[in-house]
């Protein structure tokens, strides 16, 4: 498991990411969508043809094309490989080997580090091949092309979103999977960066005397993310937000309830010595 780079970013104010931006689909995902409707198509068309009028029309062996592509893979040669797969794929999108060439075009783009294609050709295998016994593989690997494009706090959360959906997937969809007891913990380190990002945004607003802004993060994180460890600073925050808004007496409702809920948390003193000065 390798992590994530992480780069900080300087800004005057941090990225809302609660809702994620949409993106242009890319070429894997609409080849891949293309190659759906084809074997859909093919199904219907193609009952009865035989391999032979495929040669007939000019077309490549599969197995050779399958040989010739893993090859190239095992060579490192991944451009050549990601070319052999899909002319693999456009040729033949009913034999078996092509079912294998579409979960191996998603690690020949991780190897290049193209995780959006491969993270469209491993989301495409999977809705085509639920039952197949890579399927888990193929939804894990997603959650790791997301996964390798995971920001810092301070920069946008859209691939932390898309991994832990991803995560999360796998663990119920395949809980019996090898795969699984690292979905979850891996669902449970994105649960946290998410947290900390509402957290970095609670701190910014509360820094700006943008109390209400820092409430409203405040308790989704409490909603949302209750088990990242992060709970006992967030209420001392919400207890600070409320006092500097006047509201003394939620304020110290907030203090109480760090106190009784987390009594071995180090900010817990610091919420005694609140409720002294009142």
């Amino acid at each position: 498991m390798h992590t994530p780079t992480t780069g900080l970013a300087s800004k005057n104010q941090p990225h809302d990411t609660r809702r994620i931006d949409g993106r242009r689909p890319s070429r894997a995902f609409a080849f891949a969508f293309l190659f759906l409707i084809a074997a859909v198509s093919f199904t219907f068309m193609l009952n009865g043809c035989t391999s032979a009028n495929e040669n007939l029309a000019g077309m490549r062996d599969p197995k050779e094309l399958y040989d010739k592509a893993m090859t190239a893979y095992l060579d490192g040669k991944n451009e050549d490989s990601e070319k052999a797969f899909k002319t693999l794929m456009e040729e033949h999108p009913l034999s078996p080997y092509a079912t294998e060439a579409q979960i191996m075009l998603g690690d020949v783009c991780y190897a290049q580090e193209h995780y959006d294609d491969a993270a469209a050709y491993y989301t495409g295998f999977a809705a085509m091949h639920p039952t197949h016994q890579r399927a888990a593989y193929a939804v894990f690997q997603k959650g790791m092309s997301h996964f390798k494009e995971v920001l810092s706090v301070d920069r946008d959360q859209g691939a932390t979103k898309k991994a832990l959906f991803a995560f999360e997937d796998l663990a119920a969809w395949y809980p019996s999977s090898p795969y699984a007891p690292k979905a979850l913990e891996m669902t449970a380190f994105l649960k946290r960066r998410l947290a900390e990002r509402e957290l970095y945004i609670a701190e910014f607003y509360f820094k700006n005397s943008r109390y209400k802004g820092a409430l409203s993060r405040l308790r989704d994180i409490l909603k949302t993310y209750p088990d990242t460890g992060l709970s006992d600073k967030t209420l001392y925050m919400i207890g600070e937000s409320y006092d500097k808004l006047g509201e003394k007496s939620l304020a110290l409702d907030a203090f109480n309830n760090l106190i009784t809920t987390y009594p071995s948390s180090p900010l817990a003193t610091d919420a005694k010595d609140r409720l002294k000065e009142g």
